[in-house]
């Protein structure tokens, strides 16, 4: 395995977001937008080139990075490639030396990224989402 980091194909990234199940029907102009973003990229690719996960934050280089995306082919889980990629996330942002690197997991993945050293907040400090109409 090796890790690249650029962002993946608009095509790679939404059959990801659909195989994961977080986007039915991706939009291929939306996608084409997501990876020429300035968002860091960390693409997991088999000896062929083919792709095996994801990892991506965003930052503003001095407090935040929000790690928006983690998200490894189903086929491909739990081979150590999600915990691959997030190291190379976590050390990337010590590099940056960011303040507070914060998630949100998808239900089941906390266990996951406490083993990578991350914590819950406590509920006075809730995930907030803008409703959309």
């Amino acid at each position: 395995m090796q890790i690249e980091r650029k962002p993946p194909l608009a095509d790679e990234l939404a059959m990801l977001y659909q195989q994961a199940g977080w986007i039915e029907n991706p939009c291929p102009e939306k996608m084409r937008r997501s990876v020429v973003s300035d968002s860091q990229w960390f693409v997991a690719r088999d000896s062929d080139g083919a792709l095996l996960g994801i990892a991506r934050f965003i930052t503003d280089y001095v407090r935040y990075a929000f790690i928006v995306d983690v998200i490894i082919k189903e086929n491909q889980q739990r081979k150590g490639i999600g915990k691959a990629l997030m190291n190379e996330v976590v050390a990337e942002c010590r590099t940056l030396d960011i303040d507070s690197v914060n998630l949100w997991p998808s239900e089941g993945k906390i266990p996951f990224y406490e083993s990578l050293g991350f914590y819950a907040l406590p509920a006075s400090q809730p995930h907030m989402k803008l409703k959309v109409d």
